[in-house]
């Protein structure tokens, strides 16, 4: 049947009708998706403004930490067609991205004693197109895709739970502070780690809202990919495998091997970069990164009270320089009924406490010579939806009013992270430095040098101000819980 044309229609020029469907087909997306890519695209010009007006941050090289040695492994395989990295460290084959001298201290025996690096190599793989096509430029542009993918993905999540205003602003609010902002371009595992929960999250509630098989998929393929990125992320895997037995609709043993077959295949090439690398040594392989060993190596020398400390130590903890995230706690527990936990929220203490107890006991819990808090910012996506729960359902004018100092607090710590070095709080052997070095010894650093403990090495006034933590926290969410329960507001919880 030939459809109806209007005469204006007819007479239109080509351009002009192109435009008009292109216009009818984005009004005519759902307005979350519409948003959501528009989270996506600020993001991601933000992100690579940040990029090409501050190049480097001040006083280090263009890359940092570990980003040399994954980029070496790229070099690598572009250049040798290996894995082996000794002429490429003595060819200084890093000094287009990493302008200093740099030891083999990252480096271990692998395959036939030839040095490997300790590093999984999965990343490096990753950012190999772009670093092919652009050098250090075109890998960090891939990080900068993924972590604007990754505000995508928690707004989509988030504005299912709150009042869409709240979703948005949270979102960007978090994405566009420290520390996400500084690890948009980092060529770090947790960069992309941030972006498998955030897709693993919203992929979870999709399969419990249609029960198609395609999101059980993309479910293994944050779970499996995550441990791919880095086994250090295993707590992460096991607790989306419990949340795909929470959120599954049926006992459908298709969606089982859907979920199964890319987490499975994650692993499996986890094994072979590991084989290529370290041949039958695969335990060794896969340890590397923590010293080949537990004792000595994985398990550091103050290592339990990395488990606090990894929140609140007052040089290596996040709510020191970014407390917003300190809130999650608190819309954590605004839910009305048991159904609500049993099909849904009972992953988050899962997940978040799984993660804090691997890594909270790992060596360098501190992160390294990178932004704090490195080890929790892939839970990020987590975080920022329990906190936009709490500004949602507790609309108290005390409540909003501390959000909101909170906020302006972890902006100026932002700002100032531009101006220090590239915000390396987590450095080795140190306390507190970067307060120190804005704010010299007045009142407001010794304040809050008082109130957070120093918990490397932990003495009797960090086992109290821990205490003193705990009791205040305790007592903070049973009012947020007591007020939401009694005053109830924000947007409906979806159905469960």
């Amino acid at each position: 049947m030939q459809e109806d044309v209007t005469p204006e229609a007819a007479e239109a020029p080509a351009p002009e009708k192109e435009k008009v469907s292109l216009a009818a087909r984005w009004m005519r997306l759902p307005g979350r998706t519409r948003l959501g890519l528009i989270v996506f695209l600020l993001t991601f010009i933000v992100y690579s403004l940040m990029f090409v007006i501050f190049p480097r941050y001040k006083g280090v090289p263009s890359t940092q930490g570990d980003e040399p040695h994954y980029l070496l492994i790229t070099e690598s395989i572009l250049k040798d067609g290996d894995v082996f990295l000794t002429n490429n460290y003595k060819a200084k084959q890093y000094l287009p991205y990493f302008q200093q001298d740099i030891s083999m201290w990252h480096v271990t025996h692998g395959r036939d004693g030839r040095f490997v690096s300790t590093h999984p190599m999965f990343l490096s793989i990753l950012v190999l197109p772009g670093f092919w096509a652009f050098g250090y430029p075109g890998a960090a542009m891939t990080m900068i895709l993924l972590m604007s993918a990754a505000a995508l993905f928690t707004f989509l999540l988030t504005d299912r739970f709150v009042t869409r205003s709240i979703a948005v602003g949270v979102t960007l609010f978090l994405f566009f502070t420290y520390p996400l902002l500084f690890y948009s371009r980092l060529i770090y595992p947790e960069t992309a780690a941030v972006f498998l929960v955030a897709m693993g999250l919203w992929s979870a509630w999709r399969l419990k809202e249609s029960s198609k098989p395609v999101y059980a998929g993309l479910m293994g393929l944050a779970a499996g990919g995550v441990l791919l990125f880095h086994p250090k992320f295993i707590a992460i895997t096991v607790a989306f495998l419990v949340l795909f037995f929470i959120v599954r609709p049926s006992k459908d043993w298709k969606l089982l091997a859907w979920m199964v077959a890319p987490a499975g295949a994650c692993v499996l090439l986890l094994l072979l970069l590991t084989w290529i690398a370290f041949g039958p040594h695969l335990a060794r392989g896969l340890t590397a990164s923590g010293g080949s060993k537990f004792s000595g190596g994985y398990w550091g020398t103050n290592s339990v009270w990395g488990i606090p400390g990894l929140y609140i130590d007052r040089a290596w903890g996040l709510l020191i320089f970014a407390p917003v995230y300190g809130l999650f706690a608190y819309g954590l527990v605004c839910q009305k009924t048991p159904l609500e936990w049993e099909r849904w929220w009972i992953f988050f203490p899962v997940a978040i406490g799984l993660h804090t107890l691997v890594l909270g006991v790992f060596q360098s819990w501190n992160g390294g010579a990178a932004p704090v808090q490195r080890y929790l910012v892939p839970l990020a996506p987590m975080f920022i939806l329990c906190v936009a729960v709490f500004l949602d359902r507790v609309r108290s004018r005390v409540a909003w009013g501390i959000a909101g100092a909170l906020a302006l607090y972890q902006i100026v710590m932002t700002v100032w992270a531009f101006w220090f070095m590239v915000g390396t709080y987590g450095m080795e052997n140190s306390d507190n430095i970067f307060l120190s070095h804005f704010l010299g010894n007045d009142i407001v650093k010794r304040f809050l040098l008082f109130v957070f403990p120093l918990l490397h090495p932990t003495g009797v006034r960090s086992v109290l101000l821990l205490a003193a933590w705990l009791v205040f926290y305790a007592f903070t969410v049973y009012l947020a819980r007591r007020y939401h329960m009694h005053w109830g507001g924000g947007k409906l919880p979806p159905a469960y």
